[in-house]
């Protein structure tokens, strides 16, 4: 099975939201370790809404295995599992165009015009992934641009249509924790080691590619290249992409030497 095909294939028809193949997995999952929320006013009333050691995974909201455009980009930055904050929910239960972009880039169909990677463009910017990528990379975008002579807008645009990320595990949590063992037992986790392997890393071996494995590195398998950066356990808890961090290093080199 391939990893767009599936997920361009698959049909958000109703809560919860889970790809066939690990619907045997989830489906028979404990309610201490999923939970199914089918309304931004369903979450917000919640008694836990919002509560920090959270750690279920919430298959009201879309999956998101994956963002950017993963055939043309050349920064792809792999890691754990997308997080939830009250802006998910509002996204994707009360706007409408936020939660047609989300379910386009599963599809890996972009807006003409717009950045391919949905959490670096400006129009979402209230959505807490903008703040997070914008965030992690600001410090990079700034060097850009000053190196492109763009202004920093253009340089988060130009980066944007280089980047994708691939999540370990495809759903959503506030806090992961494997007590299901997701990441042994779910299909969508082979589907996106595989494609890893198959499809990005040829590209590192023919120097058209680098890869930054900031969350969980061991679960990837990587060979050792000196365009796959591996963060350590220390290096994972924060997964900076600053200038000065060795991802957000590797970026730098790797777009200079493509300007």
């Amino acid at each position: 099975m391939d990893l767009l095909r599936e997920w361009a294939d698959w049909k958000a028809s109703e809560p919860p939201f889970v790809l066939e193949s690990d619907q045997g997995v989830l489906g028979q999952a404990r309610n201490d370790r999923v939970v199914t929320i089918r309304s931004w006013r369903d979450a917000f009333r919640a008694a836990d809404f919002c509560e920090p050691q959270d750690h279920r995974l919430h298959l009201g909201l879309l999956p998101k295995p994956f963002l950017g455009d993963l055939r043309r980009a050349s920064i792809y930055v792999l890691l754990l599992n997308p997080g939830v904050g009250p802006h998910d929910y509002y996204g994707e239960y009360e706007v409408a165009k936020f939660r047609r972009a989300l379910l386009a880039n599963l599809r890996q169909e972009f807006e003409l015009g717009s950045p391919p990677f949905l959490f670096l463009d400006p129009q979402y910017s209230w959505h807490g992934g903008f703040g997070w990528w914008n965030g992690k990379l600001a410090g990079v975008i700034a060097a850009l641009a000053y190196t492109w002579a763009v202004p920093f807008a253009e340089a988060r645009t130009r980066l944007a249509r280089e980047l994708a990320s691939i999540e370990l595990v495809a759903y959503n949590s506030p806090s992961f924790r494997d007590g299901g063992r997701w990441i042994q037992r779910l299909q969508s986790v082979a589907l996106a080691q595989t494609f890893v392997h198959d499809t990005v890393l040829p590209k590192v071996r023919s120097g058209k590619a680098i890869v930054i494995a900031a969350r969980r590195a061991e679960a990837w398998n990587l060979p050792n290249h000196r365009a796959i950066i591996r963060y350590s356990p220390q290096e994972a808890r924060a997964a900076h992409l600053s200038p000065k961090s060795r991802g957000g290093s590797e970026i730098l080199r790797h777009l200079g030497r493509r300007v």
